[in-house]
């Protein structure tokens, strides 16, 4: 196993590269369809592509956006439509090339204060929270604070309107919406005496329906984990 990143502009990927990213997103989920796809992947600037001797085995697609939440100016990073072949779970290359396109925004836009916006249908896209951050929200062991808490409520109905349900902090999926296949990601018993993955099921009772849990970590050096600061 030996992937291979690449950021590439949406606007520079080529019709192969599409029409390969749109057939992952269609074997890992249901509800995708060409031109929701490419309609989804034409409202982001970059995509990060993961490839293995050449063929494309992954991806995640990002757009950053500034907002202000409370009188206060930030720049969000909002991840959309992420997929990896299951032969290549537990890989570092898509972590670590999104990090560095963290990395190179901060370098950027210094001074700014940098937040990850993220929606997780299924449990491993929520564990890349407790992996990177020390601190990010929702959390199993801490309250959000009032600030993370209008920021996060304030970007989410402006980026999902009135699909997002404030109070259960979640994107509603609606008839048809994309969903995880059965067996991609199931959370089972063994899964679930991890406290985070206890609290995702409990927050986001609905993720096999297309449920998704908004969620937002601040991207700072000092809020890294350790081992992903040396690996960035």
């Amino acid at each position: 196993m030996n992937l291979q990143s690449q950021i590439v502009a949406v606007n520079d990927l080529r019709p192969e590269d599409v029409a390969q990213m749109c057939r992952l997103m269609q074997t890992h989920y249901e509800g995708v369809t060409e031109h929701q796809f490419a309609a989804d992947l034409n409202a982001k600037q970059w995509a990060i592509l993961l490839r293995d001797q050449g063929r494309l085995c992954g991806f995640s697609t990002q757009i950053l956006f500034d907002h202000s939440s409370n009188g206060c100016a930030v720049k969000i990073l909002f991840s959309g439509d992420t997929v990896i072949e299951k032969s290549h779970w537990g890989s570092l290359a898509l972590p670590v090339a999104w990090g560095r396109l963290m990395l190179s925004l901060l370098a950027e836009h210094p001074g700014t204060n940098l937040y990850w916006l993220l929606t997780s249908k299924g449990y491993k896209t929520y564990r890349f929270l407790p992996v990177f951050f020390w601190e990010y929200y929702p959390c199993h062991n801490r309250e959000t604070p009032p600030f993370e808490n209008n920021l996060l409520q304030s970007v989410a109905v402006r980026r999902f309107g009135t699909r997002y349900d404030s109070v259960a902090g979640i994107l509603r999926a609606k008839p048809g919406d994309q969903r995880l296949r059965d067996g991609i990601a199931d959370l089972d018993d063994q899964r679930l005496r991890d406290p985070h993955m206890a609290f995702f099921r409990a927050r986001n009772p609905g993720h096999a329906q297309g449920d998704e849990l908004v969620c937002l970590a601040r991207f700072q050096p000092e809020n890294l984990k350790p081992y992903i600061r040396r690996q960035l």
